[in-house]
């Protein structure tokens, strides 16, 4: 059978083209541009804890970015003004991600197309969500003059490709100050699915942990403290095997902080007091 080539994808006209752009951005715009590659949306607020530790600056910036075309974004407009805008790829900036990766530029009409569909997904805040939660962390490694970083960060696409069907978590983490490194996966819950459906992922963890011969330690995020207590009981009857499982809620703070709760324990610990697991070379730094 003859082999049929893809066209080379066409630039959208009245954008510049990932050449000319490419002499317009400095190092941390092309960081901004791998992380939407990896985690496909996040705020302005978002970035801003990610690489300027400045709103106003994030603003400025990410707007000139959207001028030149590397970016997109969107928001919904509300009863009462607007939400927050929403930053995405734009097809320039894919292009360029992907040349970085040695990857074949994707077709702007896929770009956009994605981009629409990300938009309209009901599942938009939940990956938000994510998303926002280990920005936090960034932030947290940035205030903490270094000692701590985020040294990984994976997305459930990229958790799926590593790990397949033994266990689909929301994203994984590697959170790092001095020697100790604390691996874990995330379990970000907004409150929709009942407990003993939360508690019945621990399952698929335990087949990781067998799989990966190593600890796994899974973290649940948890909107409210009144969720929090609900889900503890089934995900202690749950708890099996090389798994360890710890619960927290931001109405106690950001996730480096101390608002972790052990499975089992009675006493609430900072991230980097749950046990530190050995971190699988499965993912790059945060920059």
């Amino acid at each position: 059978m003859a082999e049929t080539m893809t066209p080379a994808p066409q630039r959208v006209p009245g954008e510049p083209g990932p050449l000319a752009l490419l002499g317009k951005l400095t190092p941390r715009d092309r960081a901004i541009l791998r992380v939407l590659a990896d985690h496909d949306v996040l705020t302005t607020a978002q970035i801003a804890e990610l690489e300027f530790g400045s709103l106003r600056h994030a603003q400025t910036r990410l707007a000139t970015l959207a001028a030149l075309g590397a970016v997109g974004r969107f928001r919904r407009r509300l009863a009462y003004g607007s939400e927050p805008w929403r930053y995405r790829l734009a097809p320039a900036g894919a292009a360029l991600v992907a040349a970085e990766r040695g990857q074949r530029p994707p077709a702007p009409r896929l770009v956009e197309r994605r981009a629409l569909a990300l938009a309209a997904s009901p599942r938009l805040d939940h990956l938000l969500g994510v998303n926002g939660f280990f920005t936090a962390l960034a932030a947290a490694a940035r205030a903490s003059g270094g000692a701590c970083t985020l040294a990984a960060w994976l997305s459930e696409q990229q958790c799926a490709a590593r790990f397949g069907d033994l266990a689909r978590p929301d994203g994984y983490g590697a959170w790092a100050c001095g020697q100790h490194v604390t691996g874990f996966f995330l379990e970000y819950d907004n409150g929709t699915e009942t407990t003993t459906r939360v508690a019945g992922k621990l399952a698929g963890y335990a087949d990781l942990a067998t799989s990966e011969n190593a600890p796994v330690l899974v973290l649940f995020w948890l909107p409210a403290p009144a969720r929090e207590a609900a889900v503890r009981r089934p995900l202690a009857r749950a708890l099996s095997g090389a798994v360890m499982a710890a619960t927290g809620t931001p109405a106690l703070g950001g996730p480096a902080g101390p608002v972790w709760l052990p499975i089992g324990a009675g006493r609430r610990v900072p991230l980097t007091g749950l046990t530190p697991l050995a971190a699988p070379q499965i993912g790059r730094g945060v920059n």
